[in-house]
């Protein structure tokens, strides 16, 4: 038997179960992690939970957030982290927001608040309320 044949017969009961499975919205994934990468193939980011539904389309809610944003080059060092215990990933708008509190980690500072949105291709974070922000980095002439 010719091996595209073979490969066929193969695929036949894998295409089967697949037209039958569902993924189900009603139930959690366990220890969740959704990597993200650069054109180039490097790392972008990687949204981790304990915990993630999904709530609607492009719509996940986690908890127990770790994303972890890297420099988006070959050498893949990580640039920041922002830590949640609940929050809202919409991956097509490389968006993460959440109304409770969020702690973000960088070489330079530490930052810390309620109800907050990061914005990936900008990497911007912005915090609405009880923002606390502690310097790593010296601020040569800050008050000139």
């Amino acid at each position: 038997m010719p091996l595209s044949k073979k490969f066929l017969l193969l695929l036949l009961p894998v295409a089967a179960l697949a037209a039958t499975t569902q993924v189900s919205t009603d139930k959690p994934v366990i220890n969740f992690r959704l990597p993200t990468f650069t054109p180039e193939g490097h790392r972008s980011w990687l949204v981790r939970g304990s915990e993630a539904r999904f709530s609607a389309k492009n719509q996940i809610e986690i908890r127990e957030l770790t994303l972890t944003i890297y420099t988006g080059l070959v050498d893949e060092k990580i640039e920041t982290m922002i830590l949640s215990p609940a929050a809202r990933v919409q991956p097509d708008e490389s968006l993460v927001t959440g109304p409770g509190t969020i702690r973000v980690i960088n070489d330079d500072f530490e930052a810390s608040g309620v109800d907050w949105r990061y914005i990936h291709k900008e990497k911007r974070v912005s915090i609405n309320q009880h923002v606390h922000v502690t310097f790593h980095a010296e601020l040569k002439d800050f008050l000139k």
